[in-house]
């Protein structure tokens, strides 16, 4: 693998990877579309999932379409104006209310610490070094995530060697 395939392969994420060769199955397979695609396949295979799937979705199903067309070199039919407004009538027709996830309340807060910190202890006595360390280190990223305002991806890359510590002043976390 030449350096700049490692490059191009370390600019999307595994994940995101996954997701856009789901996608793209989905078209060909479950609806039995054709690759390459025109607009108008595009627009019906919208319009079938329309009801079906919410928009966030088809947005997502749009843009891994577009990157296999721009990745086998041929033109992308998802940025037609036809494609984008049968996207825009689906928006109009099927408003979706954003989820979010509930904010963790301080008391619940304060009872997962007060946990986490009661299971350390007892593993600490029951000289289970692997179960102390483990509440640990969940009780710190908990309430590291809480503090300052980070996603659950974003605590999960975060490594011991990017995190800097400096005594009666705070600490400094780097995620790469």
């Amino acid at each position: 693998m030449s350096k700049v395939e490692h490059y191009l392969d370390a600019g999307t994420r595994n994940n995101t990877r996954i997701s856009y060769q789901s996608a793209v199955r989905h078209f060909e397979v479950d609806w039995g579309g054709l690759l390459p695609a025109t607009a108008d396949s595009i627009a019906r295979y919208l319009a079938d999932y329309a009801g079906e799937l919410a928009v966030s979705t088809l947005t997502q199903r749009l843009a891994a379409l577009a990157q296999w067309h721009i990745e086998q070199g041929f033109p992308d039919p998802t940025k037609v104006p036809l494609v984008k407004k049968v996207l825009k009538g689906i928006r109009a027709e099927h408003p979706a209310q954003e989820r979010r996830a509930k904010p963790l309340q301080l008391a619940r807060l304060e009872q997962v610490d007060l946990w986490l910190s009661k299971v350390a202890s007892e593993t600490a006595v029951n000289s289970d070094r692997g179960a102390q360390l483990r509440h640990t280190r969940d009780r710190a990223l908990i309430l590291l995530g809480f503090w300052r305002g980070f996603r659950g991806d974003e605590l999960s890359r975060l490594q011991v060697q990017f995190v800097e510590t400096m005594p009666g002043e705070g600490m400094t976390c780097f995620f790469p």
